[in-house]
């Protein structure tokens, strides 16, 4: 009834799904757990392969739905997480950094250049190497500090040249930390961070959203040369909790277009075809609907299939299959979710077989009909 290969299972338009009675020329070990029964077989390298088939039904689903959650692998705990009440922690000053220092009752300190309508040309740039000039102190490193322990070491240092000195700073332009924003976005480039916590999906939003063809369901972070994929369309749909990690100096958010997110529809289908997966959850119900529904004189509705490609190392691949022709099996299609490149497959009726076998030998026993006409 099922066929699989070793990773994943091929089928293209006009295929019939027929059974096996090995795998890769092996015997195959049959294992069956309740709704689950699995088929392996041992290469000679002592290596495991094979695959699984699994009888959706009301038991059988929240077990798939938790198959679902773990697609997304949770991130190491030193990535925080943004969430609405968090006191952004204090921002640090770097190099490229504008700051603009106030020493009360002694504008010759604030603004030396007497220009006060433009603070940032009235600050004190922070050199590449983290450095600053200030008068009665000289140049000192500023890289690293907070505006709290800047304020803090300037007033002691000039403390000697002026009598308990009220001092004031704070970052008026934020240059030294920066993010790379790539992908699918209205305007790709980099996005600066300050004294505000960004995240994914701020950074995002900074470079005009997402574009018309990206991908509504995932993204990458980079961090140190390592990506982490997360659940865009969990963040933007909020149908289920999901982190929104705070980004960090030299991070990567890449947001790649759409062509990973499709399912593919066909056998005794109105329409093969391929549907593009977006933010929200697509059932197989949805599915079949786009495309077109079952076939009504060829499709059997008690074989339809679901073939999903494993999501990590060491899975096996999975046959989901459904009988629409029982009422449960249709409220079931209208739950079981789909992944990105399922491949959805509607079985022919044994009756429909036989028609296309007619159909193809119909030429060829006409054309010797024709023949043996003509050497009566």
């Amino acid at each position: 009834m099922l066929a699989a290969a070793t990773s994943a299972c091929s089928i293209l338009p006009g295929m019939h799904v027929t059974g096996v009675g090995s795998i890769d020329g092996k015997d195959k070990a049959v294992v069956k757990n309740g709704s689950v029964t699995e088929y392996r077989a041992q290469l000679d390298n002592g290596e495991w392969i094979g695959y699984r088939v699994v009888e959706v039904s009301a038991q059988s689903l929240a077990q798939i739905r938790q198959e679902t959650d773990a697609i997304w692998p949770p991130l190491p705990p030193e990535f925080e997480q943004i969430t609405p009440d968090q006191v952004p922690p204090e921002y640090r000053i770097g190099p490229g950094d504008v700051v603009l220092i106030v020493v009360w009752d002694h504008p010759e300190l604030s603004a030396p250049l007497g220009d006060r309508s433009d603070i940032v040309n009235a600050g004190r740039l922070v050199s590449a190497d983290g450095t600053m000039f200030y008068p009665y102190i000289g140049e000192f490193k500023v890289a690293g500090m907070t505006v709290g322990e800047l304020r803090a070491f300037i007033a002691q240092r000039i403390s000697r040249v002026i009598t308990s000195p009220q001092v004031d700073a704070r970052v008026v332009a934020f240059r030294s930390q920066r993010v790379q924003v790539t992908g699918d976005v209205q305007s790709p480039g980099t996005v600066t961070l300050d004294d505000t916590p960004k995240g994914v999906l701020e950074a995002i939003n900074e470079r005009g959203g997402l574009g018309p063809a990206a991908s509504r369901r995932r993204v990458l972070l980079t961090r140190g040369g390592v990506s982490y994929p997360l659940d865009l369309a969990g963040m933007l749909s909020g149908d289920r909790p999901v982190s929104n990690p705070r980004l960090i100096a030299g991070d990567i958010v890449h947001v790649p277009d759409n062509s990973n997110d499709l399912v593919f529809v066909l056998g005794e289908t109105t329409e093969q075809k391929q549907i593009v997966l977006q933010q929200g959850k697509t059932t197989l119900t949805e599915a079949l609907a786009q495309a077109g529904g079952l076939d009504k004189l060829r499709a059997d509705d008690a074989g339809v299939l679901v073939f999903r490609r494993p999501f990590a190392q060491g899975l096996l691949p999975t046959i989901y299959t459904l009988d629409l022709d029982h009422p449960l099996g249709l409220m079931l299609a209208g739950e079981l979710v789909l992944h990105p490149r399922d491949v959805v497959y509607v079985k022919a009726t044994d009756f429909a077989k036989y028609n296309s076998v007619i159909g193809q030998l119909l030429p060829t026993i006409s054309a010797v009909f024709q023949i043996d006409r003509l050497t009566q």
